[in-house]
């Protein structure tokens, strides 16, 4: 089953506190990170093109619900927009991204939505399934850690991990998070000649960008 998740699907899944459920306070940004990792899951799929950090349609035809949205919003749009403007959260909703890849993880079985309730207020927080593949999710990313580069999704996977907030999640050694840290960007840094790892840059710096916008809204509200 681990094999059959989504990019976005396995952030999410490793953002989720294995006992007390809901996001972990270290992944704040993770419904952009998600929402980033779409793009890029749509790269793969054949249906967008990222080129010089624009988003260009190929093909609509798609399965994926998440993959519907966006493009139904990317189609709307006539003319190709780059990243950031769809990752700014009036253009798409961020609660509809995140949505989408729960209702994905509880259709495959490894999580599960509870109610919640606190005074009128109703909301459904996650927890990990029994069952669950995180731990398996994880074993990957350290695999992939130790000889990056394998794969196009695997190359996704680790450059998001430091803007997903994952890496306390993965390595909760100090001291293995920092050399974890720096393999990444060794690895960033000596492949700026790959198309795979110039769009995971794109997408990431993108993700920051709008980290920053967010933050800055808040102060000033």
């Amino acid at each position: 089953m681990e094999k059959q998740l989504a990019l976005g699907e396995r952030l999410l899944l490793m953002a989720i506190r294995p006992e007390k459920g809901g996001i972990s306070s270290f992944s704040t940004a993770i419904d952009l990170v998600v929402a980033g990792a779409a793009f890029l899951e749509m790269t793969m799929a054949g249906n967008v093109c990222l080129t010089n950090g624009r988003v260009e349609i190929l093909q609509m035809e798609t399965r994926v619900p998440l993959y519907q949205y966006l493009l139904g919003k990317m189609a709307a749009a006539q003319n190709p927009r780059k990243i950031d403007h769809w990752l700014n959260s009036f253009r798409i909703s961020m609660n509809k991204v995140k949505g989408e890849v729960y209702q994905s993880l509880v259709r495959r079985r490894e999580i599960r939505m509870v109610e919640r309730r606190f005074l009128c207020f109703r909301w459904k927080k996650p927890f990990l399934a029994p069952g669950n593949h995180v731990s398996q999710v994880i074993d990957k990313v350290k695999r992939e850690l130790s000889q990056p580069g394998g794969s196009q999704e695997g190359i996704y996977l680790l450059l998001l991990l430091e803007p997903a907030g994952l890496l306390r999640r993965i390595y909760p050694d100090k001291v293995m998070r920092k050399s974890a840290k720096a393999k990444i960007r060794q690895f960033r840094e000596n492949n700026l000649s790959s198309e795979t790892v110039v769009q995971a840059i794109c997408v990431v710096k993108a993700i920051y960008r709008a980290i920053a916008a967010r933050r800055a809204a808040r102060s000033a509200a």
